[in-house]
C-alpha cells in the first residue's frame, strides 16, 4: 500500500498498490513473525490513513475546482503546470535549485507570479520584485504570517524570530531583538567585529591551507561573544565545531516548508525508515546538533551569569543572555507580569548564533572565490583600500580595467605593498566605496537562501474577500497560501540586470561614472515585516572583515603541480542554502610587517576590551 505513495523514485503507479496488496495477502496467509507482525500492522495504519487523507484532497480538489470553474465566484489563479490528480504538483518540484525551475516556468507560463498544490497545501512563488514588493512590502500586514515548519519542529528548535508565526509571541521576540541589533545599536559591537577581522587576516596567513575555519571562527566569535558572553578563541574550539555541526544541519535540511511533513503535517508521526521518509530521518538524525547549539551556550552563559549574581563585585556581561535574565529579574522585583520566558530567550540567543553564523561565514566563503576568480576585481578593491589608507581621498580611474595610474609612496607596481602604513578603521568603512559594490555583487549573483523564508498569507481587517483570499494582477491568491519569494530569479531578471550571469561589481555605478547604473540587489535580508532584524550587524562584519582582508591579504589561485596557477569551477550545494563547497586557495600576506602590525593591533585591542568590561560602570547589575 505504502509504495503507491511513493515508489522507488518518489511516486509509483497505482499498479504498485495492486502488487502491493496482492504481497501482502500472499504474505498473509503465512505465519507471520513477531517483526512481520509490526510491519503488517504499521501497513495498514498508514495505508488506511493514507486512504482517508486521499478521500479528503480528492474533496478538496474538487472543491476547487469548482471554484475555479464558476467565473462568477472567485478570480483565476495564478498559472500553474500540470499536476497529478489528487497528488498536484508533489512530484513536479525538483527538491534541489528548484529556484532554475521557478524561473524556468515562469518565463514558459509568461506569469511572475506562479501557483502550486500539493495534498491541500496551496503555494505561490514570486518571480519578479515587483510583485515582492506589492505583496510583501506594500500589503506586509497580510502576508507578514509564517507557514508552519515542521520540519524544524522535528530537528529541536527551540522558539525563534526565524520561524515563529505571525502574533503576540513574535512581536515579544522581534521586540527583544530589534533594540540592539538596530543601526545605532549595532555601534557597541563594532570594536569586537574589529578585533576579530584582524584575528581571522593573522589566522588565514598563518594556516593557509585552513582557511574556512579562519572565517568560521570569525563569525562564531562574534556571534558567541553578542549572544552568550562567550569567549571563543581558537578555530580549533569546541564552540566552533558546535556552530559548525548546526550550521551544516540547517543548510541541508532543504528549503523551508518544503518537506512532505510541512506539507502533511501528521506524516511526522510515521516511521522515518519509509522510503518517502528521508527528510524526517535526517532532522531526527541532526537533532543532537540543534540541541547542542540550543542548551549548551545557553547553560554556559547562565552558569556565569549566576556566578556574578552571587559576587557583589563583579557586573554582568553586555550580552543578550544576561541582559534578558536581568530584566526578568527587574520584571519580578517589581512585581510585573514575566513576559520573558527562558524558551524565549533560549531560542532568540539560538537564532543570533546560527542566522549571524551563516551569513557572515558563507557570504564571506563567496567573497574569497569572486575575489580569487576576477583578479581585476581584487585589484581595484586593494587600490581603493591602500588610497584611503594613506589619504582622504578616493581614486576616479576608469571602471573597465582599473589600474591605479599613481601608486602610493609604499606600494610596488603589483598590488603588494612594500611597507604598510595602518589597518582599516570604522571610520573608514564608508568611504570604500568599490569594496561595498561588491559585498552587494556577492548578494546579488549568489543569494544564501535562493527561495528566501517563506511567508504565509493571512485574514486581514482590511481584506474585501470574505474568506480573505487576495487579488494580485487579476490572479486569486487564497488565504493561508505559502509565498515563496525567488530572490535568484528576481537578481537575474534581465529587465533589471545586463549580462546576470557576470560577476560586474561595477554595474551599479551611475553611468556617468562609467557604470551601467543598475539598481542594488533585493532580498538579502528577506522582505516586509519579515526582514531580518540583524541585517546591520551582518554587513558591518562584513565590510569591517573585507576592508582587513584586502589591507593586508593577496588571494590568487592554487599552484598545480607543475608550478603554475590551476584554474577551477567552483562546486554548490543548493540544499536549502546556497553554499560554496571547500575550495583551494592561496592565501599571502601583502607585505611582510603585515604580520606584526596584526599582532601590535590584536593586542591593543584586547587590553581595550579588557579595560571596558573591568570597568564598566553602566552595566546591569545582578538581579533576582
Amino acid at each position: 500500500m505504502l509504495r503507491f505513495f511513493m515508489g522507488d523514485s518518489g511516486i509509483g503507479p497505482l499498479s504498485n498498490m495492486v502488487t502491493s496488496n496482492s504481497s501482502a495477502t500472499s504474505a498473509s496467509s503465512a505465519p507471520a513473525t513477531g517483526f512481520q507482525f509490526i510491519q503488517q500492522s504499521v501497513d495498514t495504519v498508514a495505508g488506511t490513513a493514507i486512504g482517508l487523507f486521499i478521500a479528503y484532497s480528492a474533496y478538496k480538489n474538487l472543491s476547487e475546482a469548482y471554484r475555479r470553474g464558476d467565473p462568477h465566484r472567485k478570480a483565476p489563479l495564478p498559472p500553474s503546470p500540470p499536476g497529478d490528480f489528487l497528488l498536484g504538483h508533489y512530484r513536479h518540484v525538483p527538491e534541489n535549485e528548484s529556484f532554475r525551475k521557478y524561473l524556468e516556468w515562469s518565463k514558459e507560463y509568461n506569469s511572475d507570479v506562479l501557483y502550486f498544490e500539493t495534498f491541500g497545501t496551496k503555494w505561490v512563488v514570486l518571480n519578479s520584485y515587483a510583485a515582492a514588493h506589492e505583496l510583501l512590502e506594500k500589503r506586509g500586514r497580510k502576508y507578514s504570517d509564517r507557514p508552519r515548519f515542521v520540519m524544524f519542529e522535528e530537528m529541536g528548535w527551540a522558539p525563534t524570530l526565524t520561524w515563529l508565526r505571525w502574533g503576540p509571541q513574535w512581536g515579544l521576540h522581534r521586540k527583544v531583538l530589534a533594540s540592539p541589533f538596530a543601526k545605532t545599536g549595532c555601534v557597541s559591537f563594532q570594536p569586537l567585529q574589529r578585533k576579530q577581522a584582524m584575528i581571522m587576516c593573522k589566522n588565514l596567513i598563518e594556516n593557509p591551507e585552513e582557511w574556512m575555519s579562519a572565517v568560521t571562527h570569525f563569525a562564531v566569535a562574534i556571534m558567541f561573544k553578542i549572544g552568550y558572553g562567550i569567549d571563543v578563541d581558537t578555530p580549533t574550539d569546541e564552540w566552533v565545531k558546535l556552530a559548525a555541526e548546526a550550521s551544516e544541519a540547517v543548510g541541508k535540511a532543504g528549503a523551508p516548508a518544503s518537506s512532505i511533513m510541512d506539507r502533511i503535517p501528521w506524516t511526522r508521526h510515521l516511521p522515518d525508515w519509509l522510503p518517502f521518509m528521508e527528510r524526517l530521518k535526517y532532522a531526527h538524525e541532526n537533532k543532537k546538533a540543534i540541541q547542542n547549539i540550543t542548551e549548551r551556550p545557553f547553560n554556559a552563559s547562565m552558569s556565569d551569569y549566576h556566578e556574578r549574581y552571587l559576587d557583589p563585585t563583579r557586573k554582568l556581561k553586555e550580552c543578550f543572555v544576561h541582559r534578558m535574565y536581568h530584566l526578568r529579574g527587574e520584571d519580578a522585583r517589581r512585581n510585573r507580569q514575566n513576559v520573558y520566558y527562558e524558551d524565549d530567550i533560549k531560542g532568540g540567543a539560538a537564532t543570533m548564533l546560527i542566522a549571524g553564523n551563516d551569513t557572515t561565514a558563507s557570504t564571506l566563503n563567496l567573497i574569497i572565490l569572486y575575489l580569487t576568480k576576477h583578479p581585476r576585481v581584487q585589484r581595484r578593491a586593494q587600490a581603493e583600500v591602500d588610497y584611503i589608507l594613506l589619504t582622504t581621498g578616493v581614486p576616479t580611474e576608469p571602471v573597465e580595467d582599473y589600474r591605479p595610474t599613481t601608486p602610493a609612496p609604499w606600494a610596488s607596481s603589483s598590488s603588494n605593498r612594500a611597507g604598510i602604513i595602518r589597518l582599516p578603521t570604522w571610520n573608514d568603512i564608508p568611504k570604500f566605496k568599490y569594496v561595498n559594490l561588491i559585498l552587494q555583487e556577492v548578494y546579488r549573483i549568489n543569494p544564501l537562501s535562493p527561495l528566501g523564508i517563506p511567508h504565509a498569507s493571512v485574514k486581514d481587517s482590511s481584506d474585501i474577500d470574505p474568506d480573505g483570499d487576495d487579488t494580485y494582477n487579476g490572479m486569486r491568491i487564497p488565504c493561508g497560501t505559502i509565498v515563496y519569494p525567488n530572490v535568484w530569479a528576481m537578481n537575474r531578471d534581465e529587465k533589471r540586470y545586463r549580462e546576470p550571469e557576470r560577476f560586474f561589481p561595477e554595474r551599479y555605478l551611475p553611468k556617468e561614472e562609467g557604470g551601467w547604473g543598475e539598481p542594488l540587489p533585493v532580498g538579502t535580508f528577506g522582505f516586509g515585516r519579515r526582514v531580518c532584524v540583524g541585517q546591520y550587524l551582518a554587513e558591518n562584519s562584513l565590510l569591517i572583515a573585507m576592508a582587513m582582508m584586502l589591507a593586508t591579504i593577496e588571494f590568487d589561485l592554487p599552484i598545480g603541480p607543475d608550478g603554475n596557477l590551476k584554474d577551477f569551477e567552483p562546486q554548490f550545494s543548493h540544499k536549502g542554502q546556497s553554499i560554496v563547497l571547500p575550495f583551494k586557495v592561496s592565501v599571502k600576506p601583502r607585505s611582510p610587517m603585515v604580520e606584526e602590525l596584526l599582532d601590535r593591533h590584536i593586542l591593543v585591542a584586547k587590553m581595550a576590551e579588557k579595560a571596558a568590561e573591568d570597568g564598566k560602570k553602566g552595566g546591569p547589575t545582578p538581579s533576582a
